[in-house]
């Protein structure tokens, strides 16, 4: 999980789909958001054990979804990192079997 602060200072909840050293891929619950907006992300460790680490990046790519795959999220929203997020191989793999014991795609 990880919430989403807007350029307008509004924070909203996000699930990460996809994460990496440079970005994440979103599906977020805003529609006031768009390509090149600078956004705080708040990203909680993979076990919520730790406090969320904090990033800032712009939105690469914002994509409406789907009627009926959407849920509670309106958006798929691509943000690069001004920083690369410091990761290790460690965290990576406990983020993708949290996804999958969820029941995210990968």
């Amino acid at each position: 999980m990880a919430t989403l602060e807007r350029p307008d200072g509004e924070q909203r909840p996000a699930l990460v789909h996809d994460l990496s050293e440079s970005g994440a891929l979103l599906l977020a619950r805003t529609t006031k958001i768009g390509k090149d907006d600078e956004v705080t992300l708040f990203l909680q460790s993979a076990e919520g054990d730790e406090p969320p680490k904090t990033v800032q990046g712009v939105v690469v790519r914002v994509e409406s979804l789907s009627p009926g795959d959407e849920g509670p999220w309106l958006r798929r929203v691509a943000v690069r990192f001004h920083e690369p997020l410091p990761m290790y191989k460690e965290e990576i793999e406990r983020f993708r079997r949290r996804t999958q014991r969820l029941g995210i795609p990968q």
